[in-house]
Order: C-alpha cells, then sequence, then structure tokens
C-alpha cells in the first residue's frame, strides 16, 4: 500500500512537471509520456484537479499557476500585476465596478486612483485588497465557494440583479472568438453573466496569454460583449486579430 501510495504521489509529480514543460497536454500525451493507461492519467487528474494544481479543458489541460504563491515577480504575477494596473485607468471618480472572483480582476484595486467608489465583488479576498476611506464596499453574500473564497447562488445573484455598475473588470479560464469568454465553474459563469448585463459603460476583461485561444467548461459571454481585452504581450496575434475584428479593443501590456 505504501509503495502504491508512493507511486501515485511520484507519477502526479512527473504530470505537473510535464505540464510546466508544455503549455498544455492531452490525457493521451500524458499517458504516452508516463507509460501508463489513458484510465490511470484519469484517475490522477481528478485528484489534481480537485488540489486546483491543474486546469481541465475540453481535451487537454494545463498546469494552475494561479493556485501557487511563490511566483518569482519576472513571471505570471508581475504579469497579472501589469494587467490590473493597466485596467484600474478605466475607473473614474463615483464609478461603481464590478469585480469577480478572479484574482487578475481583484488586483485592480490595488492600484485604482479614484475616489468616491462602489466596489461590488463576490470575491471574499477583498478583505486582504486595499480599502479607501472614501469608498464602498460590498459583499454580494452567498454561497462560499473554496478554494477561491468566491460567493455564488441565488443571494449573491440578487444582489447583483438589484443594482447597475458603471464598469466592470472581469478575469476568465478561456478566451476565444468561436466559443467566447468561458470558466470551468458553473456557478461562477452565471455570476459574471450578471456582472456583464448589468454594467452600462465599460466592460473590461483581463487575460494574461495562458488564458487567450484556450476554452473551459462553461460559457460566461461572447467576447463582443467586452469594450477592452487586456492581455499581455506573450499571446498568439492571430487569436489577438480576431478579437478584434469581433470589435474589442485590445491592449497589450509591456
Amino acid at each position: 500500500m505504501k509503495n502504491s501510495l508512493i507511486n501515485i504521489d511520484k507519477r502526479q509529480k512527473d504530470i505537473l512537471d510535464l505540464l510546466q514543460q508544455e503549455e498544455q497536454m492531452t490525457t493521451l500525451e500524458l499517458a504516452e509520456s508516463l507509460g501508463v493507461s489513458i484510465s490511470t492519467v484519469r484517475r490522477d487528474l481528478n485528484l489534481l484537479e480537485e488540489k486546483n494544481d491543474i486546469i481541465r479543458n475540453y481535451g487537454y489541460c494545463s498546469y494552475n499557476y494561479d493556485n501557487k504563491t511563490d511566483f518569482d515577480q519576472s513571471g505570471p504575477e508581475r504579469i497579472k500585476q501589469a494587467i490590473a494596473r493597466e485596467a484600474s485607468k478605466y475607473v473614474s471618480d463615483y464609478d461603481t465596478v464590478f469585480i469577480n472572483s478572479s484574482s487578475t480582476a481583484l488586483k485592480t484595486l490595488d492600484f485604482i486612483n479614484s475616489n468616491h467608489l462602489t466596489i461590488v465583488t463576490n470575491n471574499v479576498k477583498v478583505n486582504y485588497s486595499p480599502h479607501k476611506d472614501n469608498c464602498n464596499y460590498i459583499l454580494t453574500g452567498g454561497e462560499m465557494r473554496f478554494p477561491k473564497e468566491a460567493l455564488v447562488g441565488d443571494i449573491a445573484l440578487n444582489t447583483i440583479s438589484s443594482m447597475n455598475a458603471d464598469v466592470c473588470v472581469i478575469g476568465c479560464s478561456g478566451v476565444s472568438v468561436e466559443n467566447g469568454v468561458t470558466t470551468k465553474i458553473l456557478n461562477e459563469s452565471t455570476i459574471n453573466e450578471m456582472m456583464i448585463n448589468k454594467t452600462l459603460k465599460c466592460k473590461i476583461l483581463v487575460a494574461d496569454h495562458r488564458k487567450i485561444g484556450l476554452t473551459s467548461k462553461f460559457k460566461i459571454a461572447d467576447i463582443s460583449v467586452f469594450d477592452y481585452l487586456i492581455t499581455d504581450q506573450f499571446c498568439s496575434d492571430k487569436v489577438l486579430n480576431e478579437i478584434k475584428n469581433a470589435g474589442v479593443k485590445v491592449i497589450q501590456i509591456d
């Protein structure tokens, strides 16, 4: 039994190592690389997804960098901060702003200079973000989903449906013209959709290059509903041109 557990741990570590080397891999590719059956890899992937170590999409999976807290500041964390800083420029005094459960969207609050804002979010981690004395912060309420600490369900939806926002900042798991903006959590997709529908002026999508061109499980909206996509310089030019042709202004941060 002990040897079996050791083998499972080693195999799952090997899977994570492979996914960090490759941008994405299919179940078959992982099975062939490890010399095991597809059913064995699927069991490992189920466990790794439960631990939030990987992101599973249609036909392939990728390493979940968002689940790691020890990013090198020259890597993904710095990119997310730069995207959030750019998004903060579109928030003006007295705006009401929707922020979804995305860590990149939430970082926007770190850089906002505007005053007298009303921030509405289903992200409980807003408690750890910088707070301004002249701004109001509203948590939607609802059922808390771990490990993201996101609020979902009817209570959250009712809160959002009862107000309108000037700006929304939405993060996601995947972005493509064909399949739209997607997330891996069904309950969060309905929250995000409601935020977008109840935003009157400026709809901002924030996504680094790892999300561009990917499709996750549940659709939030067509890409064309957004005014801006803020991303980085490591994206596929082909996909970005398709997004621009859909009427979205694409901003690539340095």
